[in-house]
C-alpha cells in the first residue's frame, strides 16, 4: 500500500507545471535556442555563412541566364530573318558550298549559248543539214537566207511553198468542222439502234442459267482452317508433349531416368549398323581356319554380335532407364 503510494506521488510530482518548466528551460539554454539568442543568424543562409561557405545569389543567376536566353534568341531571330530577306535557307555546315545544280545549270547554259552562236555563224548547208530532222524545217528558208543565196523573188514565193508530201501529211489530219461550215456538212446515216440490238438478241443462243445450288465466287482457302488456329494446335500439342515427358515416370527406379525416344532410336540405329559391318566381315572370312590369328578374329567378330544383340534387345523396349550422371 506505501508502495503505491509512494509511486502516485512521484508521477504527480514528475507531472507538475514546475516540473516541465524546469525542463522546457533546461533544454532551451543549453540546445540551438540559447544560440540564437546569444548570436542570432539570418535563417540557413546566415548558418552557411557563419560556417564560413560561399552563399550563391540565385536571384541574380536567374536574371543573368534569362539575359544569355534573350541574346541567344535574339541573335538566332536575326539570322532567320536575314536568311528569309535572301530568298533560301541552307543548313549551318553547307553555308560556304555552291549548289552543284545551279553550277550544272550554269554550265548547260553556256553550252547552249555556245551552239547557238556556231549555228548562226555555220553556213547555210551545214545549216540546213544540221536541222533536216527538226519538224517543218526541210522544206521552208527565211527571207534573209534567201536573200544570202541572192534568189529572186519569184523564185522565193515558189521555194517558201510546202512540198506535196507535207500537203498530203497535212490533209490526213481531220479537224473539227468550224461553226459556219455546220451547214454544208451532210446529214448522218439514219440507223436505228434499237431495231438492230433486237434482231441480234432474237438471233442469240440463250446462255445457260446458274442453278439455285451453285455456290458464288469463293477464295482458294475458303472452308480451311486459319493458319493461326493451325499454329496454335501445333503450340498446344507441342505444350502437351513437354508436360508429358516432364512427369515423372513411376516405373524409373530410384538413381536412373528415362533416355528420350529420339536418343533410344538413334542408339538402336547405330547398333543396326554395326551388327552390319559385324557380319559383312565375318561373312568375308575364309571357310576353314587354320592359323590362330584368324581363330581369335572370328571368336571376337562373335562376341560382338553377341554383345550387340543383347544391346538390340535392351533399346527395343518402349521405355530404356540410363543412369543419372
Amino acid at each position: 500500500m506505501n508502495t503505491a503510494r509512494s509511486h502516485a506521488h512521484a508521477l504527480a510530482v514528475q507531472n507538475s507545471p514546475h516540473k516541465q518548466a524546469r525542463i522546457a528551460r533546461r533544454k532551451q539554454m543549453s540546445g540551438s535556442d540559447a544560440r540564437n539568442l546569444i548570436a542570432p543568424l539570418n535563417g540557413l543562409r546566415g548558418e552557411l555563412a557563419a560556417r564560413g561557405k560561399t552563399v550563391k545569389n540565385h536571384a541574380a543567376e536567374n536574371r543573368k541566364a534569362l539575359k544569355q536566353m534573350q541574346a541567344k534568341n535574339d541573335m538566332r531571330q536575326m539570322e532567320s530573318d536575314a536568311m528569309k530577306s535572301r530568298g533560301y535557307s541552307k543548313m549551318k555546315q553547307f553555308q560556304g558550298v555552291e549548289s552543284r545544280v545551279f553550277k550544272q545549270e550554269a554550265l548547260d547554259y553556256d553550252a547552249v549559248q555556245a551552239r547557238d552562236n556556231e549555228e548562226n555563224d555555220a553556213p547555210l548547208y551545214a545549216q540546213k543539214h544540221r536541222n533536216f530532222l527538226k519538224k517543218g524545217s526541210g522544206d521552208y528558208r527565211t527571207s534573209e537566207q534567201m536573200a544570202k543565196l541572192k534568189i529572186s523573188k519569184s523564185q522565193q514565193e515558189i521555194l517558201a511553198e510546202p512540198s506535196p508530201r507535207i500537203e498530203e501529211q497535212r490533209g490526213d489530219r481531220r479537224k473539227a468542222p468550224f461553226r459556219q461550215e455546220q451547214g454544208n456538212l451532210k446529214p448522218r446515216a439514219s440507223k436505228n439502234f434499237l431495231a438492230q440490238n433486237k434482231s441480234q438478241m432474237i438471233g442469240a443462243k440463250p446462255t445457260a442459267r446458274r442453278g439455285s445450288d451453285d455456290s458464288p465466287n469463293k477464295h482458294e482457302e475458303y472452308g480451311q482452317v486459319p493458319g493461326y488456329l493451325q499454329q496454335r494446335k501445333k503450340r498446344w500439342e507441342e505444350e502437351e508433349r513437354i508436360r508429358e515427358l516432364s512427369k515423372p515416370d513411376i516405373d524409373c527406379p530410384d538413381g536412373m531416368i528415362c533416355m528420350p525416344e529420339s536418343e533410344r532410336l538413334g542408339t538402336l540405329a547405330v547398333l543396326e549398323r554395326s551388327e552390319e559391318e559385324a557380319r559383312t566381315e565375318l561373312f568375308g572370312m575364309p571357310l576353314t581356319i587354320q592359323t590362330m590369328a584368324l581363330t581369335k578374329k572370328k571368336n571376337a567378330l562373335e562376341a560382338k554380335l553377341k554383345e550387340i544383340e543383347d544391346a538390340k534387345k535392351i533399346f527395343s523396349r518402349p521405355k530404356v532407364f540410363i543412369a543419372m550422371d
